[in-house]
């Protein structure tokens, strides 16, 4: 099946790099560490949440395996050009909008200030599918839902704050409903991304499995898509070093375990690991080759 990865950060070298690459080559050695990633586990494509340089980049180098996904500056006077043109660049996907604070899992106050709104009559205007990161706000986004029926939704990290880098939490999944709430709006669909965080126990990860069949059974495999975010996955150290927060926290988790816990279960069909995996992407995104 083909498997499409909807969530990466642009990567960096493990150590620094110095000053003996100019800021071109620099970039490229960054695409190289996604392609690589992506090919020591078996992923065909992968979504880059990052800069529009860095997009353009990877699309620029592998085409065939790269899309992209923007954060736009909502207050920019020129974001319905911006927005109306987004498209029409190669492997330009998608947006997304930050409406709660991943360090903090707090409400925006822009979103309550109605900041955020001509962001989202754009999007709905011109097409553009927005990805939601909400970290446990995810109930809010209903009256964003019923107001922009037009507008393609996908709700981040299941609509819920996973740390890191968000605060810990006693009980990772307590704001699932919240998420689960907005099933009944078709426009809405769920990133799959991050359930390994929100385990208490070793690979595969079985304790999740409960919290997740609520959502496919709310949603259907057809409106839920994979995200490893591995970058993301890898930041525990550094996290460790600056905040004691994060002590507890004994391990990362590997890419292969992010993927092959969802691939190589029995706990959903194969036709359901087909739509997760790689085809609610392409439909969701309108993702052609």
């Amino acid at each position: 099946m083909e498997i499409i990865d909807g969530q990466f950060h642009e990567p960096s070298p493990p150590k620094p790099i110095g000053d003996e690459f100019d800021a071109a080559t620099s970039q490229l050695i960054n695409v190289e560490l996604a392609r690589e990633a992506i090919d020591c586990v078996g992923v065909d494509k992968a979504l880059a949440f990052a800069s529009q340089p860095y997009i353009e980049a990877c699309v620029a180098r592998y085409p065939e395996r790269f899309g992209g996904v923007l954060v736009f500056d909502h207050l920019a006077d020129d974001l319905e050009e911006q927005i109306a043109t987004y498209r029409s660049k190669p492997g330009c996907l998608a947006g997304r909008n930050l409406v709660a604070n991943a360090a903090t899992a707090e409400l925006r106050p822009e979103f309550r200030e109605g900041k955020f709104d001509r962001y989202w009559s754009y999007a709905e205007q011109y097409d553009l599918p927005l990805f939601f990161s909400t970290h446990g706000w995810a109930s809010v986004m209903a009256e964003v839902a019923e107001r922009h029926p037009g507008l393609t939704m996908i709700i981040d990290h299941l609509g819920v704050s996973q740390s890191p880098v968000s605060p810990p939490r006693d009980e990772p999944w307590d704001k699932l409903d919240g998420l689960l709430s907005l099933a009944r709006y078709p426009n809405v669909q769920v990133k799959l991304c991050g359930a390994p965080l929100l385990s208490s126990e070793p690979y595969p990860y079985k304790d999740v499995w409960p919290y997740l069949h609520r959502v496919f059974e709310a949603f259907g495999a057809q409106r839920i898509l994979w995200a490893s975010d591995f970058t993301r996955m890898r930041w525990l150290p550094s996290l460790q070093a600056t905040d004691t927060r994060y002590a507890p926290f004994k391990d990362w988790k590997y890419y292969s375990d992010c993927l092959n816990y969802l691939r190589d279960t029995n706990e959903i069909s194969e036709s359901d690991k087909e739509w997760v995996l790689g085809k609610t992407v392409r439909r969701v995104l309108r993702w052609q080759d």
